[in-house]
């Protein structure tokens, strides 16, 4: 079994929130505020820290560019189409498979840590 108090520390260091075994359901863009930028610099961290392997994962498809609170408001309510929410748990099971899951592997353009 694998012990995710690191994973818990590095939560908190880069979010500032106390959390737990009680809490993998959260989802890193609603619920901690990780878009845009942000989240990808989160989780090219994520990856060097805990070893996982991100460069299939297609960020667009899980995060809002980073834009002001206003506009991503009146993003929310004309575009229809949700995100697929990345959880404290993905973040276990990617750290346990050493790559995010493989549920969001895709083959396009705009994978984390790739330059165009």
């Amino acid at each position: 079994m694998v012990d995710f108090i690191k994973l818990y520390n590095f939560l908190k260091q880069e979010t500032g929130r106390d959390l737990n075994e009680n809490s993998p359901d959260l989802k890193l863009e609603k619920d901690l505020g990780l878009y845009g930028d942000e989240a990808a610099d989160f989780l090219i961290r994520f990856s060097n820290e805990f070893n996982v392997d991100i460069q299939d994962f297609d960020f667009s498809k899980h995060f809002n560019s980073e834009i002001d609170f206003i506009s991503l408001f009146l993003y929310k309510i004309f575009n229809k189409k949700e995100k697929e929410q990345l959880t404290i748990q993905d973040l276990k099971e990617a750290i346990i498979k050493h790559k995010l899951n493989n549920k969001w592997k895709t083959h396009t353009y705009q994978s984390i840590g790739q330059t165009e």
